[in-house]
């Protein structure tokens, strides 16, 4: 069994920016995850990144390039059990198994369903979680895009290349969009927006034929072929349940300004902290703190 300094669980713009300074302070550091890049992968276009403007995935993997260049430990897998144990922690995957003295928790988060009828038998023919995954199979074809955020926003403008007509469903009565991305969506001759409107059943069998809406005491049905679910995202947390770790009142784990948690050398990183901005540069900072105060934990400093 593999012993490590720090085990850094996630590998998304916070796990990967924390494995780079944990390596570069000369910890020995192993990062597990189920995939590289996180939810930054579907940033179709990240233009808020300071010096960077392109996809997201190709901004993590020149993160993931260069922490390659250390002695990191990659383990593809999902953790299952992670338990405190009397020198540190032991981690389970359905590979292995592995002790840290340290862990840095950057799971990021997972989409947010509708939990609405027809939604989860109709995933991969007409629903989906990820525009930049999808988007082609929708070119010269109507679409609906749920959510009022700057995902759903720049959904709905990467779409509105591809799609022949896109229906923007939001429950409120003014987006919650950048500036720039609302100025953008008013130009869009081919996106249409409704305010005050919730999805209430998506209409087809074997495919999506259509969303029925209730936009302000009235139902209608918008004939699209794909829907797109943009509503936010829920904290992967699973696996921390029995650690005790305190959470917020949205299930985010509580943290400090050193990205400490409630549990003694046990520190969190990005989306799925209770910071309130959720961004690649926020998650990519916090990874760094959290390094930092992982190897000042380590060597006894202040935490």
């Amino acid at each position: 069994m593999k012993n490590y300094d720090v085990a850094i669980i996630g590998a998304g713009a916070a796990g990967l920016t924390a494995a780079l300074y944990s390596a570069r302070n000369g910890l020995k550091t192993a990062i597990i995850s189920r995939d590289i890049g996180g939810t930054a992968n579907s940033i179709l276009a990240l233009e808020n990144w300071p010096g960077f403007n392109g996809k997201g995935s190709e901004l993590m993997k020149q993160i993931y390039d260069q922490v390659r260049k250390y002695e990191v430990d990659f383990i593809m897998a999902e953790v299952d059990s992670l338990e405190k144990e009397k020198d540190g922690f032991l981690i389970k995957t359905k590979k292995e198994k592995l002790n840290s003295k340290t862990i840095i928790i950057a799971t990021g988060t997972d989409r947010k369903k509708l939990g609405i009828k027809r939604e989860e038998e109709l995933v991969g023919r007409g629903v989906s979680y990820c525009v930049t995954c999808d988007a082609f199979f929708f070119k010269n074809k109507d679409v609906a895009v749920i959510g009022g955020s700057d995902c759903a926003a720049t959904s709905a403008l990467a779409l509105s290349d591809l799609a022949k007509n896109v229906y923007l469903v939001y429950r409120g009565e003014e987006l919650r969009c950048e500036e720039l991305n609302q100025q953008r969506l008013k130009q869009k001759k081919n996106v249409k927006i409704f305010y005050g409107a919730v999805p209430k059943n998506i209409i087809g069998t074997e495919k999506v034929e259509g969303l029925e809406i209730l936009q302000k005491g009235k139902l209608q049905t918008l004939n699209v072929n794909g829907i797109f679910v943009e509503i936010g995202s829920t904290p992967l947390i699973e696996f921390t349940k029995k650690l005790g770790i305190k959470l917020d009142k949205e299930k985010f784990i509580k943290v400090d300004e050193d990205m400490k948690t409630s549990v003694e050398s046990i520190f969190a990183a990005g989306d799925i902290t209770s910071s309130k901005l959720k961004q690649v540069v926020v998650s990519a900072s916090q990874g760094a703190i959290a390094a930092k105060s992982v190897y000042n934990w380590l060597k006894g400093g202040k935490e």
